[in-house]
């Protein structure tokens, strides 16, 4: 048997034989704890130079601030991130999103895992199981977020490094390809919501091609039908001018209500045909503030929920789901997909590209003054023209819109 090793100097550590355990043990001391106890690590080895390896590490550890102990494991991790590291309110849309996913995906695979025994093969392994029902995007974003976790629990000292870093995301399975509806679909989809809320969601949605994210929270006072603006002219004086109805898209439900990118900022004329539809959709909501004993004020939202709250998403899905079973639409629609069917409709009228990209925001070359919301902004009115012309022709006619007089009580 060899013999014993000397003690090292304080903070070396030291290897030594322990009859007891059988084993070389490795025990470096790291200071002291908050609660005023002595942090002593230990490691064992079945050979000095295996012990030697196990008291590096130690050190190691201690150097980089990292704790002591390996029951620290991947769900602790993951439950530590949710509620430190995501710095959004529980019921933020985001926040819930990366809960039920990290719950669903990461902690039944790899929650019991040590954190610092987590290998890259571990990973590896993880991901493939994932993508065998998962989207490429969902896998590539399910490894971002282990990736953040870690990197949340390497900068508390949990572990030493991030090994999800090492790993590239695999090819998932293909995702379901976005489509569009063709002018009968739309058609039915108006028709068969007349009478709700959709109808002027739909409207809305179809024929200026505004992200369900900011179609959500438009307010009455973004929504204007029969606008009449200060305008001032060459003599300085100030007159009354009427501008086309049109919606100011400067909101969305994103984090801090901005839209998707400052580019998708703009206001976007409405054909006349979504001006009948929203001008019953406010009729609709004064008689239900008048009912309520209120009045309906500009702050309000257009597609309010029955709280007067912004309608949840899921809330829209489910409402969609059930409108495109009763217009007998086959196959699974998404709010999204109405945004695709105004590029469509806009495509296939012959509209330049470069128009349909400013209208529904992906323009780079967007005039910088519609994104100063103080300045009376021009409106894009090429859009509306385009479809009034459509509908004047009798293509989109067919959609059975009429006078709105008769079912002005939309809910």
């Amino acid at each position: 048997m060899s013999k014993p090793k000397s003690k090292g100097r304080y903070g070396e550590g030291t290897v030594f034989w322990d009859k007891r355990r059988g084993r070389w043990v490795a025990r470096v001391s790291a200071g002291i704890r908050p609660d005023g106890t002595r942090d002593v690590r230990v490691a064992e080895g079945h050979t000095p130079s295996e012990a030697q390896d196990r008291l590096n590490g130690l050190k190691a550890e201690v150097s980089a601030g990292v704790e002591g102990g390996v029951s620290y494991t991947v769900a602790e991790a993951c439950e530590a991130w949710l509620s430190y590291g995501l710095k959004r309110p529980d019921d933020h849309p985001t926040k819930v999103k990366y809960r039920s996913l990290i719950r669903a995906n990461i902690v039944p695979l790899l929650g019991r895992a040590r954190l610092k025994k987590l290998r890259a093969e571990d990973v590896d392994h993880w991901l493939a199981q994932v993508a065998k029902d998962h989207a490429t995007s969902t896998v590539s974003l399910l490894l971002g977020l282990l990736r953040r976790i870690i990197r949340f629990a390497e900068a508390r000292g949990k572990v030493m490094r991030n090994v999800a870093e090492l790993v590239d995301p695999p090819e998932g399975q293909a995702g379901r390809p976005s489509k569009s509806m063709t002018i009968e679909q739309a058609h039915a989809m108006l028709k068969i919501s007349r009478g709700s809320w959709l109808h002027g969601y739909i409207a809305l949605s179809v024929f200026t091609g505004v992200r369900t994210e900011e179609a959500r929270p438009l307010k009455w006072k973004h929504t204007h039908l029969n606008p009449v603006a200060d305008q001032t002219c060459t003599c300085g004086e100030r007159h009354r001018e009427t501008t086309a109805p049109h919606v100011e898209v400067w909101r969305s439900v994103r984090t801090k209500g901005d839209t998707k990118t400052p580019k998708s900022r703009r206001t976007i004329a409405l054909p006349r045909h979504v001006v009948t539809i929203l001008t019953a959709v406010r009729a609709s909501a004064e008689i239900d503030a008048e009912d309520a004993g209120r009045a309906l004020r500009p702050e309000h939202y257009v597609f309010a929920s029955e709280a007067a709250t912004v309608r949840d998403a899921a809330n829209v899905r489910r409402d969609l789901r059930k409108a495109t079973k009763a217009a007998r639409l086959e196959g699974t629609w998404t709010p999204r997909e109405f945004r695709h069917t105004f590029v469509s409709i806009m495509s296939d009228a012959g509209v330049r590209e470069e128009l349909i990209a400013n209208l529904v925001g992906h323009k780079r070359t967007s005039t910088t003054r519609t994104v100063y919301r103080h300045q009376l902004r021009p409106v894009i009115t090429t859009g509306a023209e385009v479809l009034d012309e459509l509908f004047d022709s009798g293509q989109l006619g067919a959609l059975g819109i009429r006078n709105p007089s008769s079912d002005l009580r939309i809910h």
